[in-house]
């Protein structure tokens, strides 16, 4: 017996016989391999507008990709004739024989992308001319299914738009990420084509607002990599102008069989995740764990643990020397010679920042040189002064509250500490203190952030002029295009915490004012910047906590490694006592560690 569900057959009483599937349900599980999110949709399509030859392409979104993604391009186009051949299952015009497989000079094979996206998309047309056309030829799709091929106008190249994605996969859509989190994977993306293809012009908008527009200089035809100033130009749309001017070109000789160019960002702009390290092979974006750790390793003696660099890498080998058919999503590949791209990249990279000593200041990490800082006070007078300021100047609340409420309503209620007494400071990282029970330690970081979250939430909303700290002059910068999207999404959260920010041009910002609740700022575009890199993030605080607010505090809170004189850790020790939550920091590690005097006693064989 058999029962028939839509299109699937299933045989009753023989759940483990082999079948093949329909072509409906076949085509949903391409779908899945391709296309798990918008961010690769939108990089299949840009991929194939590179492949055609686009000089121009034109990217708008809207809702974070799931209502709408439209790509338009001047490329080469399809052939009216061959526009449904497309999207057929294994249809390609990027190889005929299997060893070709090996020698792809494009972005290669990818019979299952326009078929898959079909699948994927509640509605979609795909409309194309040839240059040697009279008209252009567009195929539309509801639901996975053709609707068929009319004529149509428009220009030489393609415009492909896709309307409701997963609206036939709603387990799918339900598992993705947030909108910021989305969009910022598409900055991403478009982004990175821009880097690795500097030649071409750009533009992205999403939701009516453009976040990147790149136009470069040179002529249509220059090869990419061909041109120094061509890929600067990439980074000042990327990256912003300032970061671009103080990046270091990098590239590795006259090498035919594997060369590797790019820029090296300046110190100044590292970042505390791994999201501006952007490397490239044969003109594809990829993620390789032991080539970034490369990179990494090159600026060792440049950055503290911690931080991670600015760094745009390309590397071009030969195409037979390496296989991009390893991972469905084709952000991995595998290198013949892995081991020699390694040591190239961080030569290149060293040798890059060496030359250019002069003009990288050398950030040494805490402790190197100089006294041990185990158990150190630095001078009242010292770097750490500020701290101390702020610490008897801003407001103090046992338990802070929002329109009577408490500000973290979804933790439950901690005992608040017992008295601490302050003994001293171990290796600029802990305050050691003495408990009722033991000894304590107290990670200056965590217990700062955990205090500093709390007046901002505490003071959330507020807008007299006390919740404020104003500049004593306004400060302007630019913004980069991961940047922009983070900002769109939390301008009002920022407003509402304090911070007074204005858009003052197309991505460029101007602050006035930052929240009293932080300590004395003195780089307000660092602070802001960190903040916008820590929520264009994927790993950003659990949801329990205020993700824009956990992020000022820890920009804004005392840094490891940094000497604390004895009055500010006894301040410090006094705000986390009167803390609603004070054994964790807002991204959930804890503050402090307590070792019972019992345990003291029996190290020491005095029990």
């Amino acid at each position: 017996m058999t029962i028939a569900r839509d299109e699937l057959t299933v045989e009753v009483g023989r759940p483990d016989r082999i079948v093949k599937l329909p072509d409906a349900v076949a085509a949903l599980i391409a779908a899945g391999e391709v296309v798990e999110r918008p961010a690769a949709v939108l990089k299949e399509l840009l991929e194939n507008s590179v492949d055609a030859g686009a000089r121009r392409i034109s990217i708008e979104l809207t809702g974070a990709g799931r209502e709408r993604i439209a790509v338009h391009d001047d490329g080469r186009g399809i052939p009216a004739d061959e526009l449904s051949v497309a999207f057929e299952r294994h249809a390609t015009s990027k190889l005929r024989q299997a060893d070709e497989l090996y020698r792809l000079h494009g972005y290669g094979f990818r019979g299952e992308a326009l078929p898959a996206i079909a699948a994927a998309a509640g509605r979609l047309s795909f409309t194309s001319c040839t240059g040697d056309s009279l008209a252009a030829a567009r195929i539309s799709f509801r639901d996975g299914r053709c609707e068929g091929v009319q004529a149509a106008a428009r220009a030489p190249g393609s415009s492909v738009e896709l309307i409701d994605l997963f609206a036939n996969q709603p387990a799918r859509r339900a598992f993705l990420a947030g909108p910021r989190a989305e969009r910022t994977a598409l900055v991403r993306v478009a982004a990175d084509l821009v880097l690795a293809h500097p030649e071409l012009s750009l533009r992205l908008t999403i939701d009516g607002r453009e976040l990147l527009n790149h136009q470069p200089s040179a002529p249509a035809g220059l090869e990419s990599g061909d041109d120094e100033s061509s890929l600067r130009e990439a980074l000042v749309s990327v990256f912003g102008s300032a970061a671009a001017q103080r990046a270091i070109f990098v590239e590795s000789g006259d090498d035919d069989a594997l060369r590797v160019d790019g820029y090296a960002g300046a110190p100044d702009d590292s970042r505390r995740n791994r999201d501006a390290i952007r490397l490239f092979v044969n003109g594809r974006g990829i993620h390789d764990r032991r080539l970034s750790y490369a990179i990494q390793d090159a600026y060792r003696d440049w950055l503290p643990s911690g931080r991670f660099p600015l760094a745009v890498v390309r590397v071009q080998v030969p195409a037979n020397e390496v296989d991009v058919n390893v991972h469905p999503a084709k952000s991995e590949v595998k290198l013949l010679q892995a081991d020699r791209a390694f040591s190239t990249i961080q030569r290149s990279l060293r040798e890059a920042l060496a030359r250019n000593r002069a003009h990288v200041p050398v950030r040494l990490s805490s402790g190197l040189g100089g006294r041990r800082p185990d158990l150190e006070y630095a001078d009242q007078s010292g770097p750490f002064a500020p701290f101390q300021a702020s610490l008897e100047r801003s407001p103090r609340s046992a338990v802070p509250t929002v329109s009577g409420r408490p500000a973290e309503p979804d933790l439950e209620p901690k005992p608040s500490l017992p008295p601490l007494r302050m003994v001293g400071q171990l290796h600029r990282t802990f305050i050691i203190a003495e408990g009722p029970n033991g000894l304590v330690l107290v990670d200056q970081h965590g217990a700062h952030e955990r205090v500093v979250y709390e007046r901002l939430l505490a003071a959330r909303g507020d807008q007299r002029s006390t919740a404020q700290q104003p500049l004593l002059a306004p400060v302007v910068f630019r913004l980069d295009a991961v940047e922009s999207a983070a900002w769109q999404d939390s301008a009002e959260a920022l407003g509402d915490l304090g911070f007074e920010v204005e858009l003052f041009a197309e991505r460029a910002l101007r602050i006035h004012s930052v929240p009293a609740a932080l300590p004395s700022v003195t780089d307000a575009e660092q602070l802001l910047r960190g903040v916008l890199a820590d929520l264009s993030a994927d790993d950003r605080p659990p949801s329990r906590f205020d993700p824009v607010a956990a992020s000022a505090a820890c920009h804004g809170s005392v840094r490891r490694g940094a000497p604390m004189d004895p009055p500010s850790m006894s301040a410090l020790l006094r705000d986390l006592e009167r803390c609603r939550n004070p054994h964790l920091c807002p991204h959930g590690r804890p503050t402090l560690v307590e070792i019972a005097a019992d345990d003291l006693w029996r190290e020491f064989g005095r029990t």
